[in-house]
Parts: C-alpha cells; sequence; structure tokens
C-alpha cells in the first residue's frame, strides 16, 4: 500500500468515524428531548413578565377610563387607542430575537427557530386572551360597553396592529422597530378619525363589521403562519443541525 492509498483510508476513517458521532449524538440528544410542555414552560422562563403586568395595567386604566365615559365618543376614542398600545407592549419581548442578534445563535440550537418562536408566540396568546377575557367580562359586567363595541372597538384593531407587527416582525427588508411603530401610529390615527365620524361608522353595516372582524382573524393568522414558513429568511446564517 503506497502513502496515497494510506491517506485515503485514514480519511474514510475519519468520515466514517464524524458519521458515528454525529448519529451518536443525535441518538443522546432525541433521547432526552423536552415535551411540548417542558418546552413551553423553559421558554416562559426567557419571557420577562413586566410586559404582561404593563398590559394588564392598560387594561386596567381602560376599565377604569371606561367607568367614568360620560359620551360614546369617549369610550371609542379610548378603546381605539388602547387596541394597538397593547399589541406594541408585547413587541419589544418578540422582537429582542432580532434586535440582540441572537438568531443566529438559536439558529444552531437543537431546537429550531420555528419551534422557539411558536413557543413563544403560544406563551403570549395564551396570556392576552386571558387578560382580554378578564377586561371584556370586567368592561360587560360594569355595563360600560356592551360586547359588540368591544369587539369592533377594540378586538379589530388589536387584530389589524398585530398583522402590522407580525408583517414587520418576520420581514427580511423592513424589520425596524421603528418603521413598526410608525405604521401603528398611522393606523391608529385612520382607526380614530373612522370612528369618530359617525356617518361614516353608522354607515357600515353590522354584517360588514362582522366580516371585517372575521377578516381580521384569518389575516392574523395568515401573517404568522406565512412569517414561520420564511423565518430563516430573516437571516443570514443557514441553520446548521436543524
Amino acid at each position: 500500500m503506497n502513502w496515497k492509498e494510506n491517506d485515503l483510508y485514514t480519511e474514510e476513517s475519519l468520515q466514517r468515524a464524524i458519521r458515528r458521532a454525529t448519529a451518536a449524538f443525535y441518538e443522546g440528544e432525541e433521547a432526552r428531548c423536552l415535551s411540548r410542555w417542558e418546552f413551553l414552560v423553559q421558554q416562559s422562563r426567557c419571557i420577562q413578565c413586566r410586559w404582561w403586568v404593563l398590559q394588564g395595567a392598560l387594561l386596567i386604566l381602560v376599565w377604569c377610563l371606561l367607568k367614568t365615559a360620560d359620551s360614546t365618543a369617549y369610550v371609542q376614542r379610548s378603546l381605539g387607542v388602547a387596541a394597538p398600545l397593547f399589541v406594541l407592549l408585547a413587541l419589544p419581548e418578540l422582537w429582542k430575537n432580532r434586535s440582540c442578534n441572537a438568531m443566529e445563535v438559536e439558529g444552531a440550537a437543537l431546537y429550531s427557530l420555528r419551534q422557539i418562536y411558536a413557543a413563544r408566540l403560544t406563551l403570549f396568546i395564551g396570556m392576552d386572551v386571558l387578560l382580554l377575557s378578564s377586561f371584556f367580562l370586567a368592561a360587560r359586567w360594569s355595563g360600560t360597553v356592551t360586547v359588540w363595541e368591544l369587539l369592533v372597538e377594540f378586538l379589530l384593531p388589536c387584530n389589524v396592529s398585530c398583522c402590522i407587527c407580525f408583517s414587520c416582525l418576520y420581514s427580511p427588508r423592513f424589520s425596524s422597530e421603528t418603521l413598526c411603530l410608525v405604521l401603528c401610529g398611522i393606523f391608529t390615527v385612520f382607526w380614530e378619525t373612522l370612528l369618530l365620524r359617525d356617518a361614516i361608522y353608522r354607515a357600515v353595516s353590522p354584517v360588514l363589521w362582522a366580516a371585517m372582524l372575521a377578516g381580521s382573524f384569518l389575516l392574523l393568522i395568515r401573517c404568522i403562519r406565512k412569517g414561520q414558513a420564511v423565518l430563516y429568511n430573516v437571516w443570514e446564517v443557514k441553520p446548521i443541525w436543524n
């Protein structure tokens, strides 16, 4: 056996050893993978709870304002401003992976970026549903607003603001938090103008409002699903383990 054959034999042995080590590593990691519940609990420890506290404080403030409101216009103005602000309070936590340049590091982890974002979105959606349900029950119990007003004047702009934020978050080109805030501000001004013009507000039939509310939910689901599908396109490094 000459030196070239010896080098080839050594290289093949090295490649086999690397493949076996990689397979052993994967088998070991798969054997100790976390369950879905354990993974959610693990991700919840990475979220700063102060944003949930601020969201809850905002809803309490809006509820107090609604109790003292003496006109429909004041109620509409309060709900129209609070809805986008409620969404924006969750923005720093969801955006910190990009703002801290941590996406490349997480892309080399055992769990994929899709799993990490899906877990955090699940936690935020669950907590926000709990907060909004409590707010809706309290507002309805106090008799200040109807369920229909809450759905149209709060939940609808809330969904649209979420769509704006997720579109910017998952965009590889327009990923600026400032741009997201500006777009949400423009939408808030437009929404306030629409609600405070009584003739325009009443010209829209309940069926159309209901259709727009349903459409906002469908659009929100589409934005999240599309964002999860193109998540790797918002950073330059390709995934290593996943």
